[in-house]
């Protein structure tokens, strides 16, 4: 039976032997009393070359990764016109079998780096920002201007792109309407967009793939740190590290450093992006400046359909972003037959266009041998 396919006997039987592993690693022996030492239901423990414990963890003992990044891997880095290595390729002495096996056989990530003056994004654009008058009106019989199966609505819209003139949608007995609604201000703020084509990145300065292997917790001496099954040192070649990988990309923090005498941490803070570069770029968003933005319309209403003073049925405020208004006419028994708006606070505001870089994913590795 391969060591890949005792995987879930081994795993079992560790949760249930650790338990007892205290004395069993001062002694040098094995999972448990009972022979033979070495089968899947008695796991041996791993003596290093420096005769320290690797409790029953047939591979490499490292510190346990942070929440917000996925299970240790493999990464190789290397110049763009080197050969790229293939995850399965990766094989090693099983501890356990004593057969060569896969030791990382997944392709989890495949990077690259960026150098100055790499734009491989779209350029992104604000839209001139604009107050817009309301451009929902209707009469309403309710009063309070609510909606019922019982009430009705009368549209009384005025023109698309109304600049607050004079209109008059046509005539609405008073008999027909009680109040009159009125929507917000539409919203008139700034709206990204992604304009014109990302420039061909240069060649990268760095290429880097990620391979990913099984990963226990339990079976290390240090509470906390998880075993890399069969990629300790001797089995992984030149070019390799010990990373772990942020989940989610953008900027993240990796452990301090180890102290003198500490054992080793993923400290080394590496910046990578997606070798495809146009999958992950960053949404365009528009940020508002310091000067604030706001829209007041005045909005009157009237009984005949030229606006008349005399005829004035009542005059009301809407606000972008605001709640509609329930207008009720002065005059009883009118009707109603034109309205016409001016703007009280009319301030665009200004908007600077944000995203459309290329989002970076975080890699924090232990730190390279000295020398």
């Amino acid at each position: 039976m391969t060591w890949n396919g005792r995987w879930w006997l081994l795993r079992a039987s560790i949760s249930l032997s650790l338990g007892s592993l205290g004395g069993a690693l001062v002694a040098g022996g094995c999972g448990s009393a009972e022979p033979p030492c070495g089968e899947p239901w008695n796991p041996c423990l791993i003596t290093n070359e420096d005769g320290t414990s690797n409790g029953v963890c047939g591979g490499k003992c490292v510190i346990q990764p942070m929440d917000s990044f996925h299970k240790p891997m493999l990464l190789w880095i290397g110049d763009a016109d080197d050969p790229e290595p293939a995850c399965e390729d990766l094989t090693g002495f099983d501890l356990q079998s004593r057969d060569t096996e896969q030791i990382a056989p997944r392709t989890s990530f495949r990077f690259r780096t960026l150098l100055p003056g790499d734009e491989p994004c779209p350029t992104c654009k604000c839209s001139v920002p604009y107050c817009r008058m309301p451009g929902i009106v209707a009469a309403h019989s309710d009063a309070s201007c609510e909606n019922t199966p019982a009430e009705t609505l009368r549209p009384f819209n005025p023109p698309w792109n109304w600049q607050g003139e004079c209109t008059s949608p046509g005539t609405v007995p008073a008999e027909e309407f009680s109040a009159i609604w009125i929507a917000p201000v539409p919203d008139g703020s700034c709206t990204p967009s992604a304009e014109g084509e990302s420039s061909p990145p240069k060649s990268p300065a760095k290429i880097a793939v990620a391979c990913s292997g099984v990963v226990w917790s339990n079976s290390c001496p240090e509470i906390g740190d998880v075993c890399m099954v069969n990629q300790q040192e001797t089995n992984v070649p030149p070019g390799w590290r010990y990373c772990m990988i942020a989940q989610y990309e953008g900027p993240h923090e990796c452990y301090p450093p180890a102290g003198p005498g500490e054992r080793p941490r993923f400290s080394d803070k590496l910046t990578f992006y997606d070798r495809d570069l146009t999958r992950g770029c960053a949404p365009c968003v528009c940020v508002p400046s310091r000067t604030p933005r706001e829209c007041v319309a005045r909005v009157s209403a009237y009984s005949d359909r030229a606006c008349s003073e005399g005829a004035l049925l009542g005059t009301t405020t809407v606000t972008e972003g605001g709640a509609d208004r329930c207008l009720l006419p002065e005059e009883d028994g009118a009707a109603l037959g034109s309205i016409r708006a001016e703007w009280d606070v009319n301030e665009l505001g200004l908007c600077e266009p944000a995203g459309g870089e290329p989002r970076p994913t975080t890699v924090c590795c232990l730190p390279e041998p000295a020398g």
